[in-house]
């Protein structure tokens, strides 16, 4: 199998197996994050939800909007938390969305709301976060293989 050949099949594998593995890990994170907030520690959880949602989880994200909503670990601040509850919606996640038009009247600048939802789209939402994914996968395969080795890509990265 030639170099190339090779590498792109461990890249798909990479790939197709990099959320599963997320999604183990994640669970485990997010119920001990649960159970931080549960016993009202919530310094402790929002530092998990907030981990688990800049890596696209959408539960954490609906999380960490409820948690800035409320003053839950953070000072409240109703713009954050309708960005995190949009972000948290392009998952699926129905309470954040049904929340979000209620938190945006309640900020006191609803167009920096929007602008902060828009950044953290760019920043966290499902496009980016795939193309990091990526990205990385390609990466591994190009150290794996040699196929940087010599060349200008940088594959420590």
């Amino acid at each position: 199998m030639k170099p190339v050949f090779a590498a792109a099949w461990i890249l798909l594998f990479a790939l197709a197996q990099s959320p599963a593995l997320l999604a183990s890990d994640d669970m485990e994170n997010r119920a001990e994050a649960d159970r931080y907030y549960q016993q009202g520690d919530f310094k402790k959880a929002y530092r998990m939800y907030f981990k688990l949602a800049k890596n696209g989880n959408h539960y954490a994200q609906g999380r960490v909007a409820r948690m800035y909503a409320r003053g839950e670990g953070r000072r409240v601040d109703f713009a954050e938390a309708y960005a995190w509850s949009v972000l948290a919606g392009e998952g699926g996640e129905t309470i954040p969305v049904m929340n979000s038009e209620k938190l945006l009247a309640q900020t006191d600048n609803p167009v920096t709301a929007q602008e902060k939802a828009e950044k953290l789209e760019k920043k966290y939402g499902k496009r980016a976060l795939a193309e990091k994914e990526f990205l990385r996968a390609e990466r591994a395969t190009q150290r794996r293989s040699g196929a940087c080795m010599g060349s200008n890509l940088s594959c420590s990265r």
